[in-house]
């Protein structure tokens, strides 16, 4: 990216994308913005362990969170009674993390929320504009890695 922005185009886009942190129900630690009663790490952990059980690293990976923070979350998730842990079969010093059944019942509730709630929002942005939303939607994931 060249330069820095001007101020009025940072101030622009701080303003937007707080309005629409709030406005799509990011705030709330205890519900996801689909409505699912779990906090959204909560369901994107549910969401990227439901094709089936990964290290523990590799899921603090995918979620891009630290060791210690992934660590809790997975204590949570057992606390809930949604996953559980066990040493690789292969590298005992490894834990793979998996969802119990009651898991992959709550990783399917999320889903179908999920779907959902975007298929809805997605309805409400003009068919035109739609391929524009996903392109900054994709921009916006890029340039936000490794900040």
């Amino acid at each position: 990216m060249s330069g820095r922005p001007d101020d009025a185009s940072a101030e622009a886009f701080s303003d937007a994308f707080v309005r629409f942190v709030r406005t799509f129900g990011l705030l709330d630690a205890d519900r996801t913005p689909c409505g699912a009663p779990l906090s959204t790490a909560e369901a994107h952990a549910v969401t990227v362990l439901r094709p089936g059980r990964m290290s523990q690293r590799a899921l603090g990976e995918r979620l891009n969170l630290t060791k210690s923070t992934t660590s809790r979350l997975v204590d949570q998730l057992m606390t809930r009674g949604w996953a559980d842990r066990s040493a690789d079969p292969t590298d005992g010093r490894v834990q793979l993390v998996g969802l119990t059944e009651h898991g992959r019942r709550v990783a399917a509730d999320v889903a179908r929320r999920r779907a959902d709630r975007l298929s809805t929002l997605l309805d409400r942005v003009p068919k035109a504009q739609r391929p524009a939303v996903i392109r900054a939607l994709r921009l916006l994931e890029e340039a936000s890695r490794d900040l």
